[in-house]
């Protein structure tokens, strides 16, 4: 886990890393951050590098005209996942709960799912 930005503790949290899981949002701040965290992954070497789309919300994602696919060339990344907004994450962590253990779906589930695929399993991206 790394801060936001490239600062210090970005460049130390990557370099002790083998595998590396970008997190964006799909608004446009975001994407663009996230393809400048790749570009400065790619520059230290890092090969293993995947996107997860989080706090996705299907509505204003179809208002801006966008695609996972759009995010994912803006970005340079292979997807790993779409986790979608979901009340359930704060009212997990107001209670002092794991997510997965609160709900099984929504973002929980995006989250088995994300798990499953890197333990090496064929799972369907759901959006």
């Amino acid at each position: 886990d790394a801060p936001a930005g490239i600062e210090a503790g970005f460049h130390l949290a990557a370099s002790a890393a083998d595998r590396v899981i970008l997190v964006a949002g799909p608004d446009p701040a975001s994407m663009r951050d996230a393809a400048q965290s790749a570009g400065v992954l790619e520059l230290l070497g890092k090969t293993d590098v995947r996107l997860v789309v989080n706090r996705l919300r299907r509505k204003t994602f179809r208002a801006m005209d966008l695609t996972v696919d759009d995010v994912m060339d803006h970005v340079g990344l292979p997807l790993l996942g779409v986790v979608p907004e979901d009340e359930n994450v704060v009212l997990a962590a107001a209670f002092g709960q794991p997510l997965l253990g609160y709900c099984r779906k929504g973002a929980s589930a995006a989250c088995h799912r994300i798990a499953r695929r890197l333990q090496g399993l064929r799972v369907k991206i759901r959006l």
